[in-house]
């Protein structure tokens, strides 16, 4: 079989973006709204490659999710509950496929923590590939293993990095990366926040007093960029919510609660009396329309929504990319948790991380 940190890919774009998109950045702007949209940043070369690696990277995930006997998986020994019989059939799989956020729930817990930590791997019945090696983790949760051009713009594009560099300043940290492909029929997300590492730094609950709230930007970020190679546009389904300024109340909306708001929840109920800490304005849902070969990056406590994709679209392309800024108070490690760790364990091991690659996955305060 094929290794893939040994079989480079002729697929480096070194015109990926649009040089006058990115030096169009405004710190101010970002900093006061809590996102950035990256405009038809990506070059007609960088658009094509995204969406040819995103599109291998779903055939190779609804691949691995077929192919796999999981009945013959011995979970247990891996002190795992087995799947429910009614989740690995054939035609339960197959509804499954296509897209991401959509696989069965047993691979989306404890098993999924089990991949990320250990590996499905051998001896024994595993995870099973075609013609390339299996990392003992879906591709959907780790897309750059599976992929070298995903793998260059996450941890070494000299243009990727600058856009990072822009956001977070010299020094950021992965804190993790997603394929978000969504399917015709998907039904995106409901209105939700996300915390800074762990939440122990959180000054409010989930749902929040507002009582926090501050004209100061939080300088402990984890921010999240989202690329849409074929666009995300209004009318597609599938778009962007966000809510301008909502990220200096500082509450991690419904990060680890059941999230059910619509926009007319958000209306009636969240929304009601917040204002903008610096315009003063009434807080508003803002829904982006992207057209192709777009980014948008925003920040952790800005909730967020993403609308049904209608049954007859196509899937829309998309790639998580999210890092923060390093944690002072981190107890020391090697490697960020952003990355599986069987996996950088072994490849540092053998010598087959580059520097580049050991930069962006070291840990907050990394042990030498």
């Amino acid at each position: 079989m094929k290794n893939s940190r040994e079989q480079k890919q002729a697929v480096r774009v070194d015109n990926l973006l649009r040089p006058e998109v990115l030096d169009a950045f405004d710190r101010t702007t970002f900093e006061q709204e809590g996102f950035w949209v990256w405009e038809g940043i990506l070059t007609n070369a960088g658009r094509k490659q995204f969406t040819a690696s995103l599109e291998k990277l779903q055939h190779m995930n609804d691949c691995i999710l077929m192919d796999t006997d999981w009945a013959a998986i011995d979970f247990e020994a891996r002190g795992l509950a087995p799947p429910p019989p009614e989740q690995i059939t054939p035609a339960f799989l197959e509804s499954c496929c296509g897209g991401s956020e959509q696989m069965p729930g047993f691979l989306r817990s404890e098993v999924r923590g089990y991949m990320h930590d250990h590996g499905l791997l051998g001896p024994g019945p595993a995870l099973v590939t075609r013609g390339y090696d299996s990392l003992g983790v879906m591709p959907e949760y780790f897309p750059a293993g599976y992929d070298d051009f995903i793998m260059e713009v996450t941890t070494a594009h000299p243009q990727m990095m600058e856009l990072f560099k822009k956001l977070f300043g010299n020094r950021f940290v992965l804190d993790h990366c997603l394929m978000l492909n969504r399917a015709a029929g998907s039904r995106g997300r409901r209105w939700h926040a996300h915390q800074y590492r762990d939440g122990q730094y959180e000054v409010e609950d989930p749902i929040g007093t507002g009582k926090a709230l501050t004209s100061e930007y939080l300088q402990h970020q984890c921010i999240r960029t989202l690329c849409y190679p074929e666009g995300a546009e209004s009318g597609d389904g599938a778009e962007l919510g966000v809510i301008p300024g909502s990220h200096l109340y500082r509450i991690p909306f419904k990060w680890n609660t059941e999230r059910l708001d619509e926009d007319a929840d958000m209306q009636a109920n969240w929304l009601k009396g917040k204002t903008h800490a610096i315009t003063g304005k009434p807080l508003e849902i803002v829904h982006l329309s992207l057209p192709p070969g777009s980014m948008v990056s925003f920040v952790h406590h800005m909730p967020h929504h993403v609308q049904r994709r209608p049954p007859e679209a196509p899937t829309r392309w998309g790639l998580l990319m999210a890092y923060r800024t390093p944690d002072p108070q981190a107890s020391p490690a090697k490697w960020t948790h952003g990355i599986p760790t069987h996996w950088v364990e072994r490849t540092a091991a053998a010598g087959k991380l580059s520097d580049a690659e050991r930069r962006v996955f070291e840990a907050d305060n990394p042990l030498n």
